[in-house]
């Protein structure tokens, strides 16, 4: 294969959000195909470098093939990003000049969502990229949808018109962070076993979120955070994220562990049981059991 065919194969594969694996099979399918149209121009008589050129001519712009690929695993995808983005912002502006006027008071911390803002507009107009694309748009809509929640929630307004536009900004974010996750070239059991992944420790990723976060800001508005709190606090979320890795990784390999690597997630679903008994619904259970539970919480004692 010449560089130029190759190079031309890549950038229309770089524009889909596809692992390396998914990448690499689009990327021969097409190479196969594109050698037969090459093939029948050199039969035709046809020098090699000119064969190559009209194969390439004939088989499309790599701009278009791409945008046409990722739009068929994922239709409207950068539009429903542009207009996450854009709409993000015009709510936090629309909040800091209703505060500036009417409190007469400049919140610059407003616009702190404004980084992910950025990043989610970068990933939705740029088509190209060398790192994988499918991972970092996920964590730019995870950052998104924690800064949002913390510096722009609508107290500047009661009405219930601003709170359904906020909470709808989070529910999209949410609906694109599970949408991106599950999006793959083609269907097979391994990318059934990775979208069940995905799912399942997305959404124990966001429960974890959820009760870790409702203890710290108690414990902001009540108590002190204390570091060993944070350092507690961060066991499930490190667990969590090996899990996932582990999980991933198997499913890529099709690996008979993954099946029992599965059994992982008990300490997931035991840690949310350890947050909702002991702290919401101690009357349920014994003391002994609840005084367990509060140690799986805490593994490190800050209390004598």
């Amino acid at each position: 294969m010449s560089a130029k065919m190759n190079t031309y194969l890549l950038r229309i594969v770089n524009q889909t959000d596809c692992t390396k694996e998914e990448r690499q099979d689009m990327f021969d399918e097409m190479y196969d195909h594109l050698t037969l149209i090459k093939q029948t121009y050199v039969e035709q008589g046809y020098t090699e470098k000119e064969a190559e050129e009209m194969a390439m001519k004939e088989f499309g712009h790599e701009a278009t093939i791409g945008d046409g690929l990722q739009q068929a695993m994922f239709p409207y995808r950068r539009e429903l990003l542009l207009i996450l983005a854009l709409g993000s912002y015009l709510f936090v502006c629309v909040q800091y000049f209703s505060i500036l006027f009417v409190e007469n008071v400049a919140n610059y911390w407003l616009f702190m969502p404004a980084i992910a803002h950025a990043l989610i507009l970068f990933f939705s107009l740029n088509k190209t990229y060398i790192v994988n694309r499918k991972l970092w748009l996920n964590l730019s809509l995870v950052l998104h949808l924690l800064l949002m929640f913390v510096f722009a929630f609508p107290h500047f307004n009661d009405e219930l018109s601003w709170h359904i536009v906020f909470y709808s900004i989070l529910g999209g974010t949410i609906f694109l962070i599970y949408r991106t996750a599950l999006t793959y070239s083609f269907g097979n059991s391994s990318v059934i076993k990775k979208r069940i992944i995905h799912t399942v420790n997305i959404t124990i990723g966001f429960l974890l979120l959820i009760g870790i976060g409702l203890i710290l800001f108690a414990f902001l508005l009540f108590g002190d955070l204390h570091p060993i709190l944070l350092l507690n606090m961060s066991f499930p979320f490190i667990i969590w994220g090996i899990v996932y890795a582990i999980q991933i990784r198997l499913a890529n390999k099709s690996s008979k562990w993954l099946n029992i690597c599965y059994f992982l997630w008990i300490y997931a679903l035991l840690y949310l049981a350890a947050l909702i008994f002991p702290i919401y619904l101690p009357e349920l259970l014994a003391s002994d059991l609840n005084d367990l539970l509060f140690r799986v919480i805490y593994p490190i004692q800050i209390f004598d």
